[in-house]
């Protein structure tokens, strides 16, 4: 089982923005590589939001999680 490093708060605030972010690309009326790349950026965020996991945290040594939310 992975050990969560982001918090409930952290993890609504990075699923609102996913969101967000994925239904303004869906409704623009270009896309491009940078519209691509940011696409990617907002699964990473839905992902992380989903599992409570960032790698990225991790491999700084971060974490927003209470001790005893980190199960």
């Amino acid at each position: 089982m992975i050990n969560r490093n982001i918090g409930t708060v952290e993890r609504t605030i990075r699923f609102l923005l996913a969101v967000t972010i994925v239904g303004w690309i869906l409704t623009a009326e270009r896309f491009g590589a940078p519209q691509a790349f940011i696409l990617i950026a907002a699964f990473a965020l839905l992902w992380n939001s989903v599992f409570g996991y960032c790698y990225l945290w991790k491999w700084l040594g971060l974490s927003s999680c209470a001790t005893e939310d980190n199960y």
